[in-house]
């Protein structure tokens, strides 16, 4: 049997892919406050949206819009399978998660994480 200590074993998160499928990989960036949006996102970002901005995300579906268009990934505490974040998340062609209650008490910015999006799921792995 192979040994392959590079692969991630199990994921830590799992969720709704309401999007894109495909896999990922980049770093974490946890965004609790309407100020942690304002930043220039780096190539690998994947953006963690804590679900105690969903109110404003939906009052400024424009600023969802400017995150999408920007990063290849999004994950929210927050959303539906049918509503703006996956309708959002479709229009831009990213790979789109929601309903994940604890990622931003898991999830750190600066972790390493592998995104395995299929149909209607989502496995977030931690990969160093």
């Amino acid at each position: 049997m192979k040994d392959n200590n590079s692969q991630p074993q199990f994921p830590i998160l799992r969720g709704e892919s309401v999007s894109e499928s495909g896999i990922y990989t980049g770093t974490a960036y946890l965004v609790c406050t309407r100020e942690d949006l304002i930043q220039e996102w780096p190539d690998d970002a994947i953006v963690v949206l804590d679900d105690m901005l969903e109110d404003f995300f939906n009052e400024n579906p424009k600023v969802l819009a400017d995150i999408f268009n920007q990063v290849r990934v999004v994950i929210a505490e927050f959303g539906e399978s049918i509503g703006q974040f996956a309708t959002t998340a479709t229009e831009y062609s990213a790979i789109g998660v929601v309903g994940i209650k604890d990622a931003a008490d898991v999830l750190e910015t600066g972790m390493h994480l592998r995104i395995e999006a299929t149909e209607n799921q989502c496995d977030i792995f931690f990969i160093d």
